[in-house]
């Protein structure tokens, strides 16, 4: 209450002068307006101070209009062993001098009103509202004993990446976030030799992906199987159910029954040979999917790397060599064709993440392209870098850049990455520099010659803490 009641008072202090010249200049008409009907400009706060209370990891903003309306974003970070949260808490208002008065927007943080849904639809109602106040919430690392992550799905990959394969959530702005899943539980303390289940979804009252992955070593516990014991079996399923509303058609399923065999095994690194059958089906076509198949190698640290290298060739129908990528929620029926794998063509890609997610820092490197009757065409390079949390000045950072190898321009892998011909940047981050937060965005996209097409937005906000 101390430190709600001390910012509360800076920001009307701060608000008085902001306000008093909105009225001098005739633009003082704030009886008749509404929050949600006002075209106002958020502007600066002229303030920046620190407290004895306020810690790096945490982040507090301020914005108000000469009209008196204001609003406070905080985001403090709790960290107890392995548990660690990070919250998102909004409080907006509006302040008047004539007469005097003080109106708190306390909608957010009231439950919803009900309707004519059941007790238990009302209840999820309920905490689906409440779940925006929780950024991320965070128990363990990847490939221990158990893990769970509660937030925007950041740097996924089920098993050795035959279904999702490095996945980022990218359908929502750096300051927002959703209420993905996470968790990897290892089941080996349950009878199942180096088994384990991996579980994930993206949003976890509405989703758009969910998927999961079984595995265990079938013959890890029979004395004779000799090297057979190592070998590891899983069974992965990944969809993307309808929104609400919506009918289900035309969502995919996919399906895939892996096998691999470890090559080399340490505490600290895993290194397996593996390959996949995966069938792909439409709603309506369960039972004729169509087929392709996947072979190559895949490894992990503990939790932070995680790579693979794959060929994948279609067997039959109409089959997708990688449908569940970052942008699946957002990209078009066009770039969503151009993922069909025809027969006759192999596709080559090799993939690296590394993944922090204690500190909330993901990396990712990936190289695919195409092989038809001894022709290597259709290649590309991606690279990107995703900041959750704050990390020094940055608090939250999401980096692509995309570099294609179009067949017509005959460049080598470095040459290419000398030159900025048909390559595609996109960047977005949130930056502290007291007493401010600044806004970037930029998506630049260069053509065959090199010559650019640019996109920036900007936007500054002022840090209280």
């Amino acid at each position: 209450m101390k430190k709600t009641a001390l910012l509360l008072a800076m920001l009307l202090l701060l608000l008085a002068p902001l306000y008093s010249e909105g009225m001098d200049s005739g633009q003082g008409e704030l009886a008749s307006q509404s929050s949600q009907g006002s075209s106002f400009q958020w502007v600066k706060l002229p303030f920046s101070s620190t407290f004895p209370f306020s810690s790096d990891s945490s982040l507090i903003e301020g914005e108000a209009t000469s009209e008196g309306y204001f609003r406070l974003s905080y985001m403090p970070e709790l960290r107890v062993g392995a548990f660690s949260a990070q919250f998102d808490l909004k409080l907006a208002g509006q302040l008047t001098l004539d007469p005097f008065n003080i109106n708190l927007d306390f909608s957010p943080w009231l439950p919803p009103e009900r309707g004519d849904e059941s007790s238990s639809e009302y209840a999820l109602n309920v905490v689906s509202h409440y779940s925006r106040f929780i950024r991320s919430m965070q128990w363990g690392e990847r490939y221990e004993t158990a893990y769970a992550r509660y937030g925007k799905l950041m740097g996924i990959t089920l098993g050795d990446g035959a279904l999702v394969n490095g996945y980022f959530d990218q359908s929502l702005d750096l300051r927002s976030s959703r209420p993905g899943f996470e968790l990897m539980i290892d089941l080996s303390h349950f009878g199942l030799p180096n088994g384990g289940f991996h579980f994930i979804t993206n949003d976890l009252f509405e989703p758009t992906l969910s998927a999961w992955r079984f595995y265990g070593r079938p013959l890890g516990s029979v004395a004779k199987a000799g090297e057979f014991a190592k070998f590891e079996v899983g069974f992965s399923w990944a969809y993307s159910p309808p929104k609400r509303g919506e009918a289900p058609i035309h969502r995919y399923q996919f399906f895939a029954l892996d096998s691999s065999y470890p090559i080399y095994e340490w505490e600290y690194l895993n290194l397996n040979l593996f390959g996949n059958i995966i069938a792909e089906a439409k709603d309506g076509a369960f039972f004729a999917p169509a087929l392709g198949w996947r072979w190559g190698i895949w490894g992990h640290t503990k939790s932070i790397l995680v790579f693979n290298a794959s060929i994948t060739n279609t067997i039959r129908g109409a089959f997708h060599s990688e449908y569940f990528t970052s942008t699946f929620e957002t990209r078009s029926s066009v770039e969503t064709d151009a993922l069909l794998l025809p027969i006759g063509t192999s596709r080559l890609d090799t993939t690296l993440n590394i993944n922090i997610s204690r500190y909330g820092v993901y990396l990712r490197g990936k190289m695919a392209g195409h092989l038809t009757e001894g022709n290597y065409h259709d290649y590309q390079f991606v690279t990107s870098i995703h900041i959750d949390k704050r990390l020094f000045n940055i608090v939250s950072l999401d980096f692509t850049y995309e570099k294609l190898y179009p067949t017509s321009t005959g460049e080598r892998f470095f040459e290419g990455l000398q030159t900025l011909r048909n390559v595609v940047l996109t960047a977005s981050a949130v930056i502290k520099a007291k007493p401010y937060t600044m806004d970037l965005g930029l998506n630049a996209t260069f053509d065959d010659q090199g010559e650019a097409t640019y996109k920036l937005s900007t936007a500054v906000r002022v840090t209280i803490l």
